[in-house]
């Protein structure tokens, strides 16, 4: 058995679907609404040669969430039912 950890990610190295969730923490659901969207401004996908998993810019993703940064949703479950 090896304790061989994965080299660090570079800067440019394209990221998952669910790496991009995991690191930004937003649900695929909420990712999959603001790539659909196109006036987001989300970066478009990289495919690499051979793969069907799309990959993203890891500095263009970063660049997409500090501009625009998560917003809580409002809370339903504290309103008056009618």
């Amino acid at each position: 058995m090896s304790d061989e950890q994965p080299p660090p990610t570079s800067g440019d190295e394209p990221m998952t679907i669910a790496e991009i969730c995991a690191e930004y923490g937003v649900s695929r659901q909420t990712l999959h609404a603001i790539r659909a969207n196109r006036d987001t401004g989300f970066p478009a996908a990289v495919v690499a040669p051979g793969s069907t998993r799309s990959r993203y810019p890891r500095q263009a993703v970063a660049a997409y969430f500090e501009a625009n940064p998560k917003r809580p949703g409002r809370r339903t479950d504290l309103q008056k039912g009618e």
